[in-house]
């Protein structure tokens, strides 16, 4: 199959796009990514081929996302709301129009999730969701997010962790509940070190004392991020990465995360927006050694099961059956 996959800048979810389009041209797929060209103050990590050898990924980068610059195919996947907008100029020429849908928040407006298209969902929890937009159980199709395992792994030798915090700044990361339990919590170990990463500047919300990292490359992400830190805080696909890593993770209940990570089993679970009960568990977590190595080890058994080839060959059913059926208008 050809398949195009629509990103804009910065490219929210890379990671999960990244993993798919690298997996699908492994399988013999011609893959093509287009994104909007950066902006200034944002920068776009390379495309990593770290893991699982070289990558036949075409990546094309545009000023302007418009019918032209999207090649011809069988399959062409908008990733977000603006890239959305894309879809209705298409012709029969690129493909069958659909949308990867990893998280509610980075979509904003409803209109674009109700485009009649089929879509791709990478959480039955998201699912949920577009049900209760009104999109149809029978254009939905649940994709679980993958791992490439051979990239996101446990140092070896194991390193120590000490009070380190890593926490995904992010329209979908809950940054604001994660934030203000990091003051709580360092009020009670002021030897706690962070680190907060995402796209583009430095959040002006982000404390003096916490340290941003911009748009790092996958290898670098692991390296300085997830192979280095105690306890993550972040959205569904940081946390998977994370738990695969070594460290140990805190989420929020009802949220994607959730249908992966059991409370106590491979991470400690809160309530949503539930600030204290998270800085509690951030407490928790450094300061017993036992329950933290316990909950990695079961993090670490977790994301064994999330091998980023079983999703590319649940998404490749997906896209073929798209492509077999009659297309709905857009």
């Amino acid at each position: 199959m050809r398949v195009t996959f629509v990103c804009p800048t910065p490219v929210v979810g890379a990671q999960v796009i990244q993993g798919y389009a690298d997996e699908l041209a492994a399988r013999g797929h011609e893959i093509n990514v287009v994104r909007l060209r950066e902006r200034l103050g944002l920068r776009v990590p390379g495309w990593s081929r770290r893991g699982r050898g070289p990558s036949s990924v075409r990546v094309v980068t545009t000023a302007r996302l418009s019918p032209d610059v999207v090649p011809d195919g069988d399959v062409v996947l908008a990733t977000d709301a603006s890239t959305s907008k894309l879809l209705p100029a298409l012709s029969d020429r690129h493909g069958r129009a659909g949308q990867l849908v990893q998280s509610r928040e980075q979509w904003g407006a409803d209109p674009e999730l109700r485009l009649a298209v089929p879509k791709i969902a990478t959480s039955e929890r998201l699912a949920g969701v577009l049900n209760g937009l009104g999109v149809p159980s029978s254009a939905v199709t649940v994709v679980s997010q993958g791992l490439n395992l051979a990239v996101f792994r446990p140092p070896h030798p194991a390193l120590p962790r000490g009070h380190r915090v890593s926490v995904l700044v992010g329209p979908d990361a809950g940054a604001a509940t994660a934030l203000e339990a990091l003051e709580r919590t360092r009020a009670l170990l002021p030897t706690m070190e962070v680190t907060a990463f995402g796209a583009g500047r430095r959040p002006e919300r982000l404390p003096s004392w916490i340290r941003y990292l911009r748009s790092l490359p996958t290898h670098e992400l692991v390296r300085q991020v997830y192979q280095r830190d105690a306890v993550h805080l972040g959205n569904a696909t940081s946390a998977a990465q994370a738990m695969a890593c070594g460290s140990a993770v805190v989420g929020v209940r009802g949220s994607a995360l959730a249908d992966f990570v059991e409370h106590d089993r491979d991470g400690l679970l809160v309530e949503p927006g539930d600030v204290n009960a998270m800085a509690e568990s951030l407490v928790r977590l450094m300061l017993d050694r036992e329950l933290r190595t316990r909950l990695v080890a079961g993090g670490v058994r977790t994301a064994a099961s999330m091998d980023s080839a079983d999703s590319a060959v649940a998404l490749e059913k997906a896209l073929r059956g798209w492509t077999e059926a009659v297309a709905p208008q857009v």
